[in-house]
This record gives C-alpha cells, sequence and structure tokens, in this order.
C-alpha cells in the first residue's frame, strides 16, 4: 500500500449521455461534443477544442466550459485553460475549480493562487479539492498540521485516497501509529479488504496487536464513517 497520487480531475470521467440527458442539450450540441471526446482520447486537441468550442456554441454548458479547459491545458495554452475553468467555475461545474488549482499549482507554481481555487471546489462541494489541498501542503509546502486539517476534511466529504495519506503523515512524520493505523484499520471495506490491512499493519509497520486494538476502538470516534466489522 503506498501514498495515494495527487487525484486529477479527468476529461470525461462521468457517463457524458447522462450529464447532457439531464441538461437537456440538444443534439447537435452533444453530436459535436462526442466529436471533440473521441479527438481528445486520441490526443487531437487541435481538432478537439474545434468540436468542443462548437458545442458549447450552439449549447452554452458548464460542462462542456470545463472540458474546453482540460483540453487547452493538454495543449499547454495556460491561459486560454484558466479562462475557461473560470467560466465553468461561474455557471456551476465543481470540477472547475480543483482543475485550475491543480493549473495553478502543477503548472504556474503559484501556490497562493492553487489554494484559493481548491478551497473554492471544497465549497461547491467538490470532493477531490481537499485530498489535493493537503498533498500541496505536504508535500509543496511541508506544513504537516494544515495537511492533515485538509485530509480530514476530504475524509468528511467521502474522499477516501485521503486516508492513506493523513495515515502516512502520522506514521512517518508524527511517529504516531495509533493514529495512523487507526486510519488504515477505517479504510477497511472501503478501499481495502481486513487481511490486506491487518497483514499490512502487522508485517510492514509492525504494529503489535494491543495497539491495533486501540487503534480499532479510536477509528470509531475518528472517522464519520468507521468500520465496524471486528479485527478478530
Amino acid at each position: 500500500m503506498k501514498k495515494m497520487f495527487k487525484i486529477f480531475i479527468l476529461l470525461f470521467i462521468f457517463s457524458s449521455q447522462i450529464i447532457f440527458a439531464e441538461q437537456n442539450i440538444s443534439d447537435k450540441a452533444y453530436e459535436a461534443y462526442k466529436k471533440g471526446e473521441k479527438l481528445y482520447q486520441s490526443k487531437n486537441y487541435d481538432e478537439a477544442l474545434k468540436w468542443l468550442l462548437t458545442s458549447y456554441k450552439l449549447e452554452e454548458d458548464a460542462n462542456v466550459a470545463n472540458n474546453i479547459g482540460l483540453t487547452y491545458k493538454a495543449s499547454k495554452d495556460y491561459i486560454q485553460a484558466e479562462k475557461w475553468y473560470k467560466k465553468a467555475i461561474e455557471m456551476g461545474n465543481t470540477s472547475g475549480g480543483a482543475n485550475l488549482g491543480i493549473l495553478y499549482e502543477e503548472r504556474l507554481q503559484d501556490y497562493p493562487n492553487a489554494i484559493k481555487w481548491y478551497k473554492k471546489a471544497i465549497e461547491m462541494g467538490n470532493i477531490n479539492g481537499g485530498l489535493n489541498l493537503g498533498l500541496l501542503y505536504e508535500e509543496k509546502l511541508q506544513d504537516y498540521p494544515n495537511a492533515i486539517k485538509w485530509y480530514k476534511k476530504a475524509i468528511e466529504m467521502g474522499n477516501i485516497g485521503a486516508y492513506d495519506n493523513i495515515s502516512l503523515i502520522y506514521h512517518d512524520i508524527k511517529k504516531d501509529n495509533l493514529t495512523a493505523s487507526a486510519y488504515y484499520l477505517a479504510t477497511i471495506d472501503k478501499s481495502y479488504s481486513k487481511k490486506d490491512i491487518l497483514d499490512f499493519l502487522r508485517d510492514d509497520w509492525k504494529i503489535d496487536e494491543a495497539t491495533i486494538k486501540k487503534a480499532y476502538e479510536l477509528q470509531k470516534t475518528l472517522v464519520p464513517n468507521p468500520y465496524t466489522g471486528g479485527i478478530d
């Protein structure tokens, strides 16, 4: 089990058909969108942009605006990517803030603006914003209290990857095996099996049985949806 990598909000991650059906996108706009999607997946970004922009002109849609931003980013036009992410955010797209945060962090190394837009994503209900913000504080700024704070927020919002990262901070940085074990035990039946977690704690981290039992009880009050299936 390794630290989770940064969560990127990928293009076309959700079923575009469901998104468009719910928002009553016209057939012509949807057809143009699908052509753009196919071209993006083949990394033909210039042609993909033509069709995505056509789709947006036919019918303005927040998800399409976000995908236009992602396509501009892929083609390394960061000014246009920023513009379209902001447009998507204004239209209510919750992924736009996280994507804009990633753009500022990874491509522009502008951490204050990255923090601002990750927080905006969190405010809009995006569950990946907290994980990305925690990673920024942990890896780029070595600010572990704030990293823990935002990983906890991500966990509260239902982000499973944050459990791994907060566990490793408690184990590697704070040398708190009890809390580290508690967060890992809380992942049972969420992202790992009971056997995987117990084998990892016992064999890799060399956690004694008394600490594991205490950690099992601790996680019941530590996380919003603890594991309650027992460890025997």
